[in-house]
């Protein structure tokens, strides 16, 4: 084990011998406890090389939710009833990139933690619970399905990407799901459940040495293989696409396809929250246009995602004047790149982001969700932190003109 309180910008963090990264928040003034282990690999994870095999793995959409669902479940019985018994809240959700597993308590803090360390070490996959399992996440797939922010996000990945599993739903469908058994789940969990891709975040009333000796009980095992991508175009598959499911008023969503980023990805992230804010945020010139024009009621709500092999950003909204929007967004858009970005405006809006990043830390729940973020790019608070206080508005406007094409925009409309 080694551990170091200073070197990762303020964080404490430690490096288990395994290979298990750390990040500690301590927190003396709240009653809260909360701890995370953030697992790097999400349902993107569908193929990779693995020793001994001539030919790549391949697992069926949807396995790497389906591991989620079923590694709370172990030998000697459930560990959702068991946290709860030691008077722990305990929750797990997968993504794209990443599948996490939490709880909050504000005692037996030691024994929900040592339960978590345990648990995520010691799948217990059998046939038959297996198989009931499908009906459970049937539903859950059904229950997506109907939704129409979820069918609208994924029409848009699926007009946007032509092979990269982005474009396919976190839990699969039912076909997939039939392919997924206890033998899959196990060869699933051995080339994705490896300890240098584990990370553990603490935060709370917590002390730290304690903690570090805990998680010493992750064991050693040989490292992953990493996922393996088909090649995909630069190109969108699709620059309009439109689903009916009998709403009231359509929603949209317009998306542009980006150059996936290997360095800095949490820079990244934070030039494109700053853009993304100054093209369409509430005090923007193209809102107050669209507003005038009556094709919004309400600003547009954005967002942007990086990961291996994938980068956009989305803008979701409501109303009939979809590609109304998304020809003024691209007006605005190019009058930006010509002008540059304000900087009164700039500025404005990097305080803001300042201020919730200091609203963040005084939530125990905050710095652990937040750092699930980070974890994934190898970054600590304070790094983050020390982004948001050193960003350029040069850097800004070179990536606003280089990362926007409008042949790369796609809308996605639900009906």
């Amino acid at each position: 084990m080694r551990e170091n309180d200073k070197d990762k910008n303020g964080t404490a963090w430690a490096k288990t011998s395994s290979g298990m990264d750390c990040y500690f928040f301590p927190m003396p003034d709240y009653e809260e406890k909360m701890a995370a282990i953030v697992v790097k690999a999400g349902s993107n994870f569908l193929a990779c090389n693995a020793k001994n095999q001539e030919k790549p793995l391949h697992f069926p959409e949807g396995t790497a939710h389906f591991i989620e669902h079923r590694l709370f479940r172990q030998k000697w019985g459930d560990a959702f009833s068991t946290f709860s018994k030691q008077g722990a809240s305990a929750n797990a959700f997968t993504d794209a990139e990443k599948t996490v597993y939490y709880f909050s308590c504000q005692e037996n803090f030691f024994e929900n933690l040592r339960l978590l360390l345990s648990f995520v070490q010691n799948p217990y996959f059998l046939e038959e619970e297996t198989e009931q399992e499908k009906s459970i996440i049937q539903s859950e797939i059904t229950m997506y399905d109907d939704n129409p922010d979820w069918r609208v996000y994924y029409q848009l990945l699926q007009a946007m990407y032509h092979h990269h599993p982005i474009r396919i739903p976190i839990a699969g469908d039912a076909k997939a799901m039939q392919k997924i058994d206890h033998r899959v789940l196990q060869q699933a969990y051995d080339c994705m459940y490896t300890p240098e891709r584990f990370s553990l975040i603490c935060a709370g009333n917590i002390r730290v040495p304690k903690i570090v000796e805990a998680a010493g009980m992750m064991k050693k095992k040989k490292p992953g293989e990493k996922p393996l991508f088909e090649r995909e175009p630069e190109s969108v598959k699709e620059s309009y696409v439109e689903g009916k499911l009998g709403i009231s008023r359509p929603i949209f969503q317009i998306g542009f396809k980006m150059t996936p980023v290997e360095r800095e990805p949490i820079k990244q992230r934070i030039l494109m929250s700053i853009l993304l804010e100054v093209l369409a945020g509430e005090s923007s010139a193209f809102y107050q246009e669209a507003y005038y024009k009556k094709y919004l009621d309400e600003p547009l709500g954005n967002a942007y995602f990086n990961g291996e092999g994938y980068a956009f950003c989305a803008f979701s909204g409501v109303g009939e004047r979809g590609k109304e929007v998304s020809e003024l967004l691209l007006k605005h858009l190019e009058t930006l790149c010509q002008e540059g970005i304000l900087e009164e405006d700039f500025r404005r809006i990097c305080k803001k982001q300042i201020g919730r990043f200091i609203r963040r830390g005084q939530s125990v729940s905050g710095m652990v969700l937040g750092q699930i973020e980070w974890a994934m790019a190898d970054c600590s608070a304070g790094q983050v932190f020390r982004y948001l206080k050193t960003v350029q508005k040069s850097e800004a406007e070179q990536l606003l003109c280089k990362a926007f094409a409008k042949d790369k925009l796609v809308l996605s409309v639900i009906r």
